[in-house]
């Protein structure tokens, strides 16, 4: 029987969580640029914001699309056995 420190994460589980968080990552860095650089009012829109319910969901959200297009992604990749 296994004990716990004998236990590791299947490959592919890493692969997805590893993929999944580089989307989330990738989301809430170009939600902070657009946030500072105000495109299209948006960080005008959200200051105004006094619960900050609206920024969660932008970035629950944009971080959830992002990281599931993003591990998406990786998989559909991994059966291509093509050299460019």
């Amino acid at each position: 029987m296994k004990t716990p420190q004998d236990w590791t994460m299947p490959q592919l589980i890493r692969f997805m969580i590893y993929h999944t968080a580089n989307g989330i990552a990738l989301a809430c860095i170009l939600l902070l640029v657009c946030i500072y650089f105000d495109v299209m009012g948006l960080g005008t829109m959200l200051e105004k914001d006094t619960s900050g319910l609206a920024t969660f969901l932008l970035f629950f959200q944009t971080s959830l699309t992002f990281g599931a297009a993003n591990m998406g992604i990786a998989v559909m990749g991994l059966g291509s056995d093509e050299k460019d």
